[in-house]
This record gives C-alpha cells, sequence and structure tokens, in this order.
C-alpha cells in the first residue's frame, strides 16, 4: 500500500489575473503534509479538473464566496484521488474518491466532503470530470430542463467540444435533434464532427454569420450559450419562433471584459425563452444523468474527448490554455499514475 509523503505540492495564487490569466499569476509551493485528523483522509491526486468558472474564482470570488487569500490559499479544483490513510468510518485506504481537493498532488480533506467514483463501463475514473461529472449534468440539465430539443429540431451550442459542450451535443443527437456546433478554430470543428454533430461553424472566420445560416436553414429551436457577445448576437440572429437558450457560460466576462448584453427585441420577436443555468440547482438530476450517460456510453452515443496535461506544473498554463479556448476537449491534468 501507498505511503502518504511528508511533504507535498501544490498550487497557490500569487496575482490575481487581471484580464485573462497568465501562468506567472500562480505558484508552485510545497507543503507538510500532516497526519489526518478524526474524520479525515489523505489523498493522493490522479486526475485534475479544470474549469471556466474557476476564473471568477480567482477574482473578486464565485457566487459569493470569499476570495483567495494570495500566497497561500490552494487553487480549488475537483479530483479524482486515491485514499491513502483514513480516519473516516466510510473509506479505506485504495478506495478512489472524487470532490474539491485542489490543485495539489496529495491533500488532506474532509471525508463528508468526497464521495466514491462510480463505476461505468467503458469510461474511465476521469469521466467523474467530465461526462459523468459536474460538466455532464450541466450539459443534461440544461437540456432537460432548458432547451427540451424535439426530434429533428435544430439545438446550436458553443463552445461545442469543451467538457460541457461535447456532452451536450452529444446528448442532444441522441434525442433526435440537428446538432450544430459553433467553435474557434478548424481543428475543433473536425472535432466537433467527429462527435457526431451535424454541422460545424468556425466562428473566428470573416464570414462566419452566412455559414451559421447555411448550418440552420430553418433557424435555431434551443441554444446552449458559453461563448462571447460576438456569437451570441450572431446566434439571436437565426431563432425560429418558440425557441430556448440556455446561458451556460459568459465567456467575456470571465476574463473581466465588458458585460454580455441581451438583445431583448430579438428575443421577444422570437416569442423565446432564456434560463440561466447553475449546476448546483440541479443536483436532484445527479442520478439520472449517471445512468444516462452510462446507457449511452453502452450504446456506443457517447464518447469522452479529453484534453489532458501531464503533471502538476502544467495546471497554470493548462487553465490560461482553457481560458484563451486554446484547448481541445476537455481539460483535465495527469496528476499522477496510481497502480
Amino acid at each position: 500500500m501507498l505511503t502518504p509523503p511528508r511533504h507535498t505540492r501544490a498550487v497557490v495564487l500569487q496575482r490575481r489575473p487581471q484580464g485573462p490569466p497568465r501562468p506567472d499569476d500562480f505558484a508552485l509551493v510545497q507543503q507538510p503534509l500532516p497526519r489526518p485528523h478524526r474524520g479525515a483522509v489523505v489523498v493522493g491526486v490522479a486526475d485534475l479538473s479544470l474549469d471556466p468558472y474557476l476564473r471568477s474564482v480567482l477574482g473578486a470570488g464565485h457566487l459569493a464566496q470569499a476570495a483567495l487569500a494570495l500566497g497561500s490559499a490552494v487553487v480549488p479544483g475537483t479530483a479524482v484521488a486515491i485514499v491513502l490513510e483514513s480516519e473516516h468510518p466510510s473509506f479505506a485506504p485504495g478506495d478512489w474518491v472524487v470532490g474539491d481537493i485542489g490543485w495539489r498532488e496529495h491533500g488532506i480533506v474532509d471525508g463528508d466532503a468526497l464521495r466514491p467514483v462510480p463505476v461505468i463501463d467503458g469510461l474511465p475514473r476521469s469521466a467523474v470530470l467530465g461526462a459523468a461529472g459536474m460538466p455532464g449534468l450541466t450539459a443534461y440539465a440544461a437540456l432537460e430542463r432548458h432547451l427540451r430539443p424535439q426530434h429533428g429540431e435544430t439545438v446550436a451550442i458553443s463552445s461545442a467540444t469543451g467538457g460541457v459542450g461535447a456532452t451536450a451535443g452529444q446528448l442532444a443527437a441522441a434525442r433526435g435533434a440537428r446538432t450544430v456546433a459553433i467553435v474557434g478554430s478548424a481543428e475543433k470543428a473536425a472535432d466537433a464532427l467527429e462527435l457526431g454533430y451535424e454541422a460545424a461553424v468556425v466562428r473566428t472566420t470573416s464570414d462566419w454569420a452566412t455559414d451559421l445560416a447555411r448550418a440552420c436553414p430553418d433557424g435555431i429551436d434551443g441554444y446552449l450559450h458559453m461563448g462571447d457577445q460576438q456569437t451570441l448576437d450572431c446566434v439571436l440572429d437565426r431563432l425560429s419562433v418558440g425557441a430556448r437558450i440556455s446561458l451556460c457560460g459568459l465567456m467575456d466576462q470571465y476574463n473581466d471584459g465588458p458585460r454580455t448584453v441581451l438583445d431583448a427585441g430579438k428575443v421577444m420577436s422570437a416569442r423565446a425563452s432564456v434560463h440561466g443555468m447553475v449546476v448546483y440547482d440541479h443536483q436532484d438530476l445527479a442520478t439520472v444523468h449517471r445512468e444516462a450517460v452510462a446507457s449511452l456510453v453502452a450504446a456506443d452515443q457517447l464518447r469522452l474527448h479529453e484534453h489532458r496535461t501531464i503533471g502538476l506544473a502544467s495546471a497554470p498554463a493548462a487553465f490560461c490554455e482553457l481560458m484563451s479556448g486554446a484547448n481541445r476537449g476537455k481539460a483535465v491534468v495527469e496528476v499522477a499514475s496510481f497502480s
């Protein structure tokens, strides 16, 4: 059995980002790793999730959470880890767990804040960071409660090959919707088509509005927004009557850009409904979401799309790539490999 080290490494916030984050906003530090107190476990991190919402955590705080203390607070983040030592009755050494463990190689975590990693045939443990985890639940809830796609309807998704988008596209296709990916590069467009999107539009080309109109000749019935202002404006021009919009991410605002503005006139003209997606409101769907993912994987209708980097030291640069749109798939840091 693996023995916990006496010291470990972690990433802390060294400077609050001004605009897009930079690798030198972070620092890799060594920290002592004491014995666990009653109710806690010592874990070794295998895979770490990088998610766009963390950008707001690095600033003034996320959804009323306090801002991180500079130089000392470990950057938060969901991770898959193995239990090395336990003072909690529900976990034993060798158990695999998932929770908000943070950007670190090892950690002491309250066992009540962890949950066992669900086993889904055909998917690796890291799936709980993507399709079978929070990004996947976000996608599932947006479709189930906001977009409600019917067979043959057109669903457009921005950031279409990321952790949320890749899952949402495959879930919508499984419902019989016609799926259109909005992406930032030709490489991502190719990825989208491999994931099963019926069409992919590159939003960085000069005539991309024409390409979107061509891809959605009958209008857009459902739209999952995780893009920028220009993308939102262009999609609003293509809404069909009775369209549904789920606002899931505001990339411009994450990087301290101008506030996203919704053209109310276009929404009214389309008789559209607009919903705000906060995944914490939909935890009641977690079990049925995982069952749906398992069923689609078994039917070969859903696959993972990960962008992996190696080693904790790669996390700052990988996060900056994520926030600039340079990643291709769900961003995961492979911190360590445990046999």
